[in-house]
């Protein structure tokens, strides 16, 4: 099951709320603003079935989460670990509220790579190559090599397959 967070009200902040305390030119929030969330979600949400099940974590903090890892060539462990050090990261994924506690743990990335699969991590991938060149020079992010001649999330995939075979 699958149901955006967006629009569900947070009764408390956690620590501060993100939005009132961030430089707005900040390389992850301007990249984060070029994404089409809207598209992402929409493709996310297929992958879940309707009203069984609890629900999946959030398109944008799953997609978030895979964006970071291939732009810092980061392991899932080091993903995570810099989404829990930095505010901005946490407000590119999606996040109204600065957390120091783990909202998801290392594994739901593999999982979620491997659930979406093929079709979605290349729409990611597209999705987060049409923000890289709208936002240009302006946002200093080096895309990994791969991102730049195949699909990178795919060849995880790939590599993932291969083990369970």
């Amino acid at each position: 099951m699958y149901r955006c967070e967006k629009n569900i009200p947070h009764l408390f902040g956690r620590l501060f709320h993100l939005g009132d305390r961030l430089d707005e030119k900040n390389r992850w929030l301007r990249l984060g603003d070029a994404i089409d969330w809207r598209a992402i979600d929409n493709k996310y949400g297929e992958y879940f079935s309707d009203g069984y099940g609890r629900p999946a974590k959030d398109s944008c903090l799953v997609g978030g989460l895979l964006i970071v890892k291939q732009l810092k060539n980061l392991s899932d462990e080091e993903t995570i670990a810099e989404f829990i050090e930095n505010p901005y990261i946490q407000a590119f994924c999606g996040q109204e509220y600065f957390t120091i506690e783990s909202v998801v743990s290392p594994w739901i990335l593999s999982e979620r790579r491997a659930r979406l699969g093929r079709d979605f991590l290349q729409m990611l991938e597209e999705k987060l190559k049409e923000a890289l060149r709208s936002v240009g020079k302006e946002v200093k992010i080096r895309p990994v090599k791969s991102l730049q001649n195949s699909c990178l999330f795919c060849a995880l995939i790939d590599k993932i397959k291969k083990i369970f075979q």
